[in-house]
């Protein structure tokens, strides 16, 4: 009987080592976790900030004339979308307006001022942005875009309609700003732009025609909404 429990006793000792070492072998399985991919979520931005004029000119084939010009305001929205975890594809619509203070033409007289004197640009864009990943709440971006524009201009010199011009041109932006993120799927936008409007074929009520060129730096602020 005691040889029988020596016996017991041993085999017992035996399997509990044999448990300990088969324990000891025993690896971690890594768990599957899904790989992350690029957020292609939609966003809408609206924004509006303030233009100065750099270049306002005209060229009706007989003279070139160049225009001095107030600053102004501007307004828009853009629908975008996520393409990678970085770029952004949109597209904008804003218009704006300056002040047209005086002309002066290549024909010499020099500067002329101009009285209730304005032009306005409205733009159609594709534009593409660069976020880059700051690993906080702050995501500088660079890009621009491209597409058509609207350039009307008005005023009168000495009580005489002077300008009085509209049509449409290549129009592109390129700028540069930081998203700061403020709630979830909202971030405020502050950011530069360099607008244009570039070889537009503008008319009056006349016929006349002319080409025209646009170009205001712009500083704006906006909210951006993901959705």
């Amino acid at each position: 009987m005691k040889l029988t429990r020596v016996l017991l006793s041993g085999v017992a000792a035996v399997a509990m080592a044999g448990a300990a070492q088969a324990a000891d072998l025993i690896v971690d399985v890594p768990t599957y976790e899904p790989v992350a991919v690029a957020d292609t979520g939609w966003y809408l931005s609206v924004f509006a900030g303030a233009q100065w004029p750099g270049i306002v000119e005209a060229d009706d084939g007989n003279q070139d004339l160049d225009f001095s010009a107030d600053a102004g305001w501007l307004f828009g929205a853009a629908l975008g979308a996520h393409v990678t975890d970085n770029l952004r594809a949109e597209l904008e619509l804003s218009t704006g307006s300056v002040g047209l203070v005086d002309v002066t033409s290549s024909l010499g007289g020099g500067a002329q001022p101009i009285t209730d004197g304005s032009a306005g640009a409205t733009y159609l864009l594709g534009n593409l942005w660069f976020d880059i990943d700051s690993g906080s709440g702050f995501t500088p971006y660079i890009g621009g875009g491209i597409g058509a524009g609207y350039l009307t201009a008005e005023g009168t010199v000495g009580g005489t309609p002077f300008v009085d011009l509209a049509g449409w041109g290549l129009a592109y932006q390129l700028g540069a700003g930081v998203k700061v993120d403020v709630a979830d799927n909202i971030a405020l936008d502050l950011g530069y732009r360099w607008k244009s409007i570039v070889n537009a074929d503008v008319e009056d009520n006349a016929g006349n025609s002319a080409t025209a060129t646009f170009g205001s730096h712009v500083l704006q602020v906006g909210l951006t909404f993901g959705f």
